[in-house]
């Protein structure tokens, strides 16, 4: 007798506080998700936090050796079996991070989750033909996806702004300037800042933005700026100020 499998989708109505803080979230291929705190009462942003996107490019690229040297040999019914298990190992690391993601933002009074609308970022890319490749090995929508229902199972609120030149202005300034390399480089203010942790401040910035907060341009480093390295089952296991 063969064994059969249900599979149900609950869904359950949820009311969020009226929030207080802004965890601000940007996803990218070094650092897979930079976050910043940012009070309502303090325009500094508060504990810069990475997590690093090592293990997940490590798996990426020992699946796709595999399959060159399948399909080399003419192993294609291998090909989507191991295609399948780098999902599967893939999924929960990214599960990891949205909890450890959700678990920062608890840290916080009433917390509001804010990332970038990515819908059609693939269909936008316009780097050389081996970084778009590479780029749509990502997953940045299904993260997205995973911090969100884990953030509304206890009651956080995630809201997606617009991503429009987010890593190109500066927080200070607003001067849109031209980026290459991890470190942003106004030259018009002269700031010069991580690039994920600026792109992660205007992300909130336009948040503030958009529920009447203001305008804030903090130019110093975030307090507390940490790095969480993910080494197989994901636990920080690396902690350097920044």
């Amino acid at each position: 007798m063969a064994n059969g499998y249900a599979h149900f989708v609950l869904k359950k109505e949820a009311e969020f506080d009226e929030p207080e803080t802004i965890i601000s979230i940007d996803l990218g291929e070094w650092n897979i998700a930079t976050a910043v705190a940012i009070p309502k009462d303090n325009p500094k942003p508060m504990k810069g936090q990475f997590w690093s996107g090592a293990e997940i490019r490590r798996i990426r690229g020992k699946y796709a050796h595999i399959r060159r040297n399948l399909q080399r040999k003419k192993r294609l019914n291998l090909v989507k079996r191991i295609g399948r298990k780098e999902s599967r190992i893939v999924n929960q690391q990214l599960h990891i991070i949205a909890n450890r993601i959700v678990a920062y933002a608890k840290q916080f009074s009433k917390p509001v989750i804010a990332m970038e609308n990515l819908n059609g970022i693939r269909e936008n890319m316009n780097g050389s033909a081996k970084l778009n490749r590479r780029l749509h090995t990502w997953c940045f929508r299904k993260l997205q996806q995973y911090i969100e229902y884990k953030a509304n199972l206890e009651r956080i609120p995630v809201v997606y702004i617009n991503p429009k030149n987010t890593s190109k202005r500066c927080h200070r300034c607003g001067y849109i300037a031209q980026v290459d390399g991890k470190e942003f480089q106004c030259p018009k203010c002269g700031l010069r800042y991580n690039r994920d942790l600026n792109a992660t401040i205007n992300i909130a910035h336009a948040l503030m933005r958009g529920m009447g907060w203001g305008s804030r341009e903090p130019p110093e480093l975030p307090d507390e700026v940490l790095t969480k390295s993910q080494h197989g089952t994901g636990e920080a296991t690396d902690f350097n100020r920044w």
